[in-house]
């Protein structure tokens, strides 16, 4: 029998049962009361209130006020307008006055309402002048009106009316045009107002349209006594006004407003929205680690990298994660400023991440994880690491597996779409500007270019423009016309911003982000990854308010800096976090929230007979009909959209048996000859090797 607890042990255990569920309960309260004045002391905290004013000539939105408050949104700086009537002349002038003031812009047609002398005082006022912006001027504006704002004596407004093949041409004022200096740029519309001035004017030309051989200012500034006044032709929207304010592309949406863009990033400087660094990357599809990978020879290409100065990250495809051979894995292992790895789908059994009627979910999710299973297993036989990041085939994959993507822990996707397959993109050029959004499970989704058709330099200018990291992709036949077939792109790249970071795709999603000073010294951070790296160039400690869009789709599990879980906020379709980061120092933030990270206990088998056929078909034609006549015409034939899973399997049949059947036939046809010379009594000639 056992010995009973006497009743004084049993007290002890008791009290320290109570002593520990006490001391629990009191930590789990000064958590919550820490967390809770944190969020307050983030809340009291100064914060920059940056200012665009906009004075109008009527309550009614114009044309002009649209393109600002897309250039004002994607700055993160405050459109106020003003109409421009005798009762609001004092609200002008302080608000003329006021430090969170970064530009005053008038609508042409408001010139003859607005009070000149009271305006230009209270700007002069200032220590630091505020720039003032005078658009929407068309042939109709009162030129005298314009004269005496300008300060241009000699100055009228024509119109170019229905001449096609307009381009804009950007000047070289570096202070405002910046990457763009001596680029043209397409023109969206066929029509354009621009400034006839006299002989003697001093105004810059800062974009003018391009007209044969005509080059007439459209964007132009001039000094007033001091004051810096722009002036801006009114844009002609061609087609319907509804069409034009929404776009297919990036270069396409700034074309449309690249005046106005302009003149919002040179006003807001550090004030707004911007990055640290610019930031590309080149992908190619498909390979593993072998020597060479059809027209691709890892050998060669880092030569062409170490010369051109560019990054490859390899989309890698899991199935193959046992496959590799010793002499690339060393290559990747040795160069990693040079070589990395993503993930490239699961099976990449055609479009294994497609509509949920042919994939359902489940099965897409139990994929993905299987992904990142085999990954792990990838990493342990080869030593190399790899990026959580996810390049679909073919196309992006329907919305909630991009949810689920998040919810297991990628850090991205990236593909030639940004929107999913079954939703609709947004409307407006906000969207387009960027190849980044978040509106799709406040997932990072991110558009890249294909290297195989020709990119213009303007586009290039226009990204680093923007501050958007360049993704190009390309596939191993892209090389088949010499391995130095990207030199050319990256040294565009090199040149028009030498500070370009070539890094991996893992890398750059840990670097998407945009800061904004504050009003005390410190920065605003807009978050576009679950994993951060924050860095701080400058010569003292820094806090940056880091703040992540979370809509709660997916529910966060912990926050950690460096590794040591914090406290955070979220409130209002927001994560909020302080950080503190010293002197030229780094700091690593990560949103988990998979709360079943283990993947060790999945699968990895390749158990798809069809996968099986469909992988080995595919290396065929990458390793061997790539070098071929037949094999490159049956690569084009793969990624046309004509192409299904089950054309390449049979197609693929067909070129393994007709190969096969040819050899056969050399080898009967080589003894046939054989033994007709032996009959003959010949010997048979043999080549020396």
């Amino acid at each position: 029998m056992a010995d009973k607890i006497p009743w004084p042990s049993c007290g002890l255990a008791k009290e320290h049962a109570l002593s520990t569920s006490y001391r629990k309960y009191v930590r789990r309260i000064l958590q919550v009361t820490y967390s809770i004045v944190l969020f307050i002391l983030f809340l009291c905290l100064p914060c920059l209130s940056a200012d665009f004013y906009l004075i109008r000539s009527s309550d009614k939105p114009s044309a002009e006020q649209q393109e600002l408050k897309v250039a004002t949104q994607f700055y993160g700086i405050n459109l106020k307008t003003v109409t421009a009537t005798a009762d609001t002349v004092s609200v002008i002038t302080e608000a003329a006055k006021s430090n969170e003031t970064l530009a005053v812009a008038i609508e042409a047609n408001a010139l003859t309402n607005t009070n000149r002398s009271a305006l230009l005082s209270a700007l002069r006022e200032r220590k630091d002048r505020v720039p003032l912006l005078i658009l929407g001027v068309t042939s109709s504006t009162d030129q005298a009106s314009l004269s005496e704002w300008s300060g241009i004596t000699a100055i009228s407004v024509e119109k170019i009316a229905s001449s096609p093949g307009l381009h804009f041409v950007v000047g070289t004022q570096s202070s405002i045009s910046q990457q763009l200096s001596g680029f043209e740029l397409p023109s969206p519309s066929d029509q354009s107002f621009y400034f006839h001035l006299g002989p003697n004017s001093h105004a810059e030309q800062i974009i003018s349209v391009k007209k044969n051989t005509q080059v007439l200012s459209t964007f132009i500034s001039n000094d007033l006594h001091g004051q810096t006044v722009f002036l801006l032709c009114k844009r002609i929207l061609s087609g319907n006004q509804q069409t034009d304010w929404n776009s297919d592309n990036t270069e396409e949406a700034f074309e449309k407003i690249a005046s106005v863009m302009m003149f919002t990033k040179y006003c807001a400087g550090e004030r707004g929205w911007h990055a640290l660094h610019h930031y590309a990357n080149l992908t190619i599809d498909d390979p593993w680690l072998r020597e060479p990978y059809g027209n691709l020879s890892y050998k060669g290409l880092l030569g062409e990298m170490e010369k051109h100065n560019f990054h490859t990250t390899i989309a890698f495809i899991p199935w193959n994660f046992d496959r590799n051979e010793s002499e690339p894995v060393s290559l990747f292992r040795n160069h990693p400023d040079r070589f990395s790895v993503c993930i490239h789908g699961d099976n990449h059994d055609h479009k294994e991440f497609t509509d949920y009627r042919n994939k359902p979910l489940d099965v897409q999710v139990a994929a993905l994880r299987q992904s990142v299973a085999r990954m792990e297993k990838f990493q342990t036989v080869s030593g190399l690491p790899y990026d959580r990041v996810m390049v679909f085939p073919h196309s992006i994959a329907p919305r909630k597996t991009l949810d689920a993507l998040k919810a297991n822990d990628y850090l991205a996707t990236i593909n030639s779409q940004n929107v999913p397959m079954d939703s609709d993109k947004p409307p407006g050029l906000l969207f387009a500007l960027r190849p980044i959004t978040l509106l799709f499970g406040d997932f990072p989704s991110i558009l890249r270019y294909p290297a195989i058709k020709p990119t213009p330099a303007y586009r290039i200018a226009i990204d680093d423009f923007l501050d958007n990291p360049q993704f190009y992709y390309v596939h191993q036949d892209f090389f088949a016309s010499g391995i130095g077939a990207f030199d050319e792109l990256a040294d565009e790249v090199n040149k028009l911003q030498p500070d370009t970071m070539w890094r991996s795709v893992g890398e750059i999603a840990k670097h998407l982000y945009l800061l904004r000073l504050r009003e005390d010294s410190n920065y605003d951070v807009l978050a576009f990854s679950s994993n951060v790296l924050l860095h701080n160039p400058s010569g003292e400690t820094l806090v940056f308010y880091v703040r992540k869009q979370e809509s709660g789709s997916t529910p966060v599990k912990s926050v950690s800096i460096d590794g040591t879980a914090v406290p955070f906020q979220l409130g209002e379709g927001y994560l909020d976090i302080r950080v503190p980061v010293p002197a030229g120092e780094t700091r690593s933030i990560a949103v988990l929230y998979n709360s079943d990270p283990n993947f060790t206990s999945i699968g990895i088998a390749r158990n798809s007979i069809y996968a099986y056929a469909l992988r080995e078909i595919s290396d065929f034609r990458d390793i061997t009909m790539s070098q071929i006549r037949i094999g490159r015409a049956f690569t084009t034939l793969y990624y046309s959209r004509g192409a299904t899973a089950k054309l390449v399997v049979i197609g693929g049949c067909i070129v393994i048996v007709l190969c096969t059947v040819g050899g056969l036939l050399l080898i009967v046809i080589g003894k046939r000859k054989q033994i007709a010379q032996s009959a003959l009594g010949q010997t048979p000639s043999r080549t020396t090797h």
